[in-house]
């Protein structure tokens, strides 16, 4: 299942991808000492490929399992909300990320959005990196626990 040379595809979520997403997550979030708040922070991805317009939900997919996953939500006027931007672990390093953090920003150009914004925690150190690379700026004192950086990205 992890073979290097299996073709990534990104494409809107659709529900039965939402085990997998859940899994690979869930699975992340505890490899950095979280415990996964389903009903709290986390409860988005309890429907994840389930939400309405106009939420954006895409997944990576590598041979029909989602592998890769990222939202964009509506925030305030002209601003979108990206979240569970999570990749399964067996599949970093290839691209995949990044590939799934351009899609959600061309959805929300496709939306009109002149700004995202997320929060994320600061040991999440490989997403940061890639933030920072695509030219997102952290903006110090406007996360919202149990986050602790907040990141925007004009476009």
């Amino acid at each position: 299942m992890n073979d290097a040379s299996a073709k990534t595809a990104i494409r809107r979520a659709t529900p039965s991808d939402g085990e997998a997403v859940r899994r690979f997550v869930f699975d992340t979030l505890r490899a950095y000492g979280v415990e996964p708040e389903p009903h709290d922070h986390d409860k988005d991805v309890m429907t994840f490929g389930q939400d309405p317009e106009p939420i954006d939900a895409f997944v990576a997919d590598v041979d029909g399992v989602a592998v890769g996953s990222v939202m964009v939500a509506p925030r305030a006027s002209g601003v979108g909300w990206l979240s569970k931007f999570f990749v399964d672990g067996a599949y970093r390093g290839r691209g995949i990320g990044r590939a799934l953090l351009e899609r959600a920003v061309a959805a929300a150009r496709d939306r009109g959005y002149k700004r995202l914004a997320l929060d994320t925690r600061t040991y999440f150190k490989e997403a940061i990196h890639l933030y920072e690379a695509t030219g997102w700026r952290l903006s110090p004192g406007e996360s919202h626990p149990p986050c602790d950086a907040y990141y925007y990205l004009d476009i």
